[in-house]
């Protein structure tokens, strides 16, 4: 893909999701589909006090909140977002909390630190990522030796997900793909993570876990 291309794609999501910024915290069918998704995946994680969390797509930092409410705010809880009102928006909800930080920045290009982080998770935002490879390689690269990421995505293992996808990806042009189970396993050995398990948190939400 050329790079005037790239560059349309991060403007485009940039868009939707400066869009979204506004309402996402609202009611609705919706945000609370998207809120019992990030439910499900906060469930899954082995949560302790002093563990620092990374959120990439973070949108206004709910997943975070429901993390460390269960861990008496005892931790460091960072979120990166695409959308410059996104995290305009987090910012003004944790505003005060010092355990809490937010970026503006691209899945493949975070500037955080190496080997920081114990756990990273990402929920319905990776099919939108137009390099998930490198997405995924930079999960590895800020995971400490031992930590997981789990990415949670529509998984393109049946016919319905399938057809979906296609949908998607002729009404929406900033969506790019939903991948399958061994797409991901693919993706991230490739990017030189364990593939360890998935765990199903709703219906037709997967939850891919990996380790460094």
């Amino acid at each position: 893909m050329k790079m005037k291309d790239e560059q349309k794609h991060i403007q485009l999501n940039e868009e939707k999701w400066d869009k979204w910024a506004k309402t996402l915290d609202g009611q609705g069918w919706r945000y609370e589909f998207l809120r019992r998704a990030q439910q499900g995946v906060v469930s899954l994680l082995d949560l302790r006090g002093g563990i620092k969390i990374l959120d990439i797509g973070c949108g206004t930092g709910w997943a975070l909140k429901l993390a460390a409410d269960l861990i008496n705010n005892n931790g460091s809880f960072y979120g990166v977002d695409l959308s410059l009102k996104m995290i305009e928006k987090a910012e003004e909800n944790f505003k005060g909390n010092g355990n809490f930080h937010f970026i503006s920045a691209n899945a493949e290009s975070i500037p955080l630190e190496d080997n920081f982080f114990d756990i990273i998770i990402c929920t319905n935002s990776f099919h939108h990522y137009l390099n998930p490879l490198k997405a995924m390689e930079e999960m590895k690269r800020l995971l400490r030796a031992g930590g997981k990421a789990y990415i949670l995505d529509p998984t393109a293992d049946s016919i319905f997900i399938k057809a979906i996808d296609k949908i998607i990806k002729w009404l929406e042009p900033e969506h790019v793909k939903m991948y399958s189970t061994e797409e991901f396993r693919k993706m991230f050995a490739s990017a030189g993570l364990k593939y360890k398990r998935t765990e199903i948190v709703q219906p037709k939400q997967k939850v891919h876990i990996a380790e460094k």
